[in-house]
């Protein structure tokens, strides 16, 4: 083997299966190449995929917050316009209340005193606590008869109606005619005794 040729051909024979081998591992790479590709597309679909999901959930979430708001900016209006009906309510029934204790101490005074009822005038209760004061006759001596003066009311009343129908059909409010039945009730009690 001293001969250079034999070199040269083992030379030459380890070229030839040398390049035949390195195809194989290029091909297998190529192979592995579109495995990565397949793999690369999956990931970003999926990407895509929860960034659509991630927009509407964001989206769905502003709605809610927006509709959650304006429920509660009208409860809240709601609240403070029932906030203010109620403080209303309770100051009528104050008027209501003192009006009431002013004309059973009036009730309750002797018949020969004068009837005055220092009360504020724009309560309704007070014009009918006035009609009732100028009703009272002249003379000491004829007691005041609430069931005379308002006879249909208390028509109406025994029949069974309603306060509210009977304030209807009179065109009264119905703290009047309350308080009208309840002056009544006053009366026939000091006169019973």
């Amino acid at each position: 083997m001293d001969q250079p040729w034999v070199y040269i051909v083992l030379f030459g024979l380890v070229f030839i299966v040398y390049a035949k081998i390195m195809p194989k591992s290029n091909t297998s790479k190529g192979q592995q190449n579109p495995t990565i590709n397949e793999i690369e597309e999956t990931m970003e679909h999926f990407t895509a995929e929860l960034d659509e999901q991630n927009k509407a959930l964001i989206q769905l979430l502003a709605e809610t917050k927006r509709d959650y708001e304006l429920q509660s900016a009208r409860l809240t209006s709601r609240i403070e316009m029932l906030e203010k009906q109620s403080g209303q309510v309770g100051q009528d029934i104050m008027k209501l209340g003192v009006v009431t204790e002013d004309l059973q101490k009036q009730i309750s005074q002797p018949r020969e005193m004068p009837l005055a009822v220092p009360l504020e005038p724009n309560s309704a209760s007070v014009e009918v606590a006035a009609a009732i004061i100028e009703d009272v006759p002249e003379t000491a001596s004829t007691p005041m008869n609430i069931k005379v003066r308002y006879s249909e009311l208390f028509d109406m009343y025994d029949q069974g109606k309603a306060i509210d129908h009977i304030a209807k059909k009179l065109g009264m409010n119905k703290g009047e005619v309350n308080l009208i039945i309840q002056l009544a009730k006053q009366e026939e009690r000091l006169n019973a005794h």
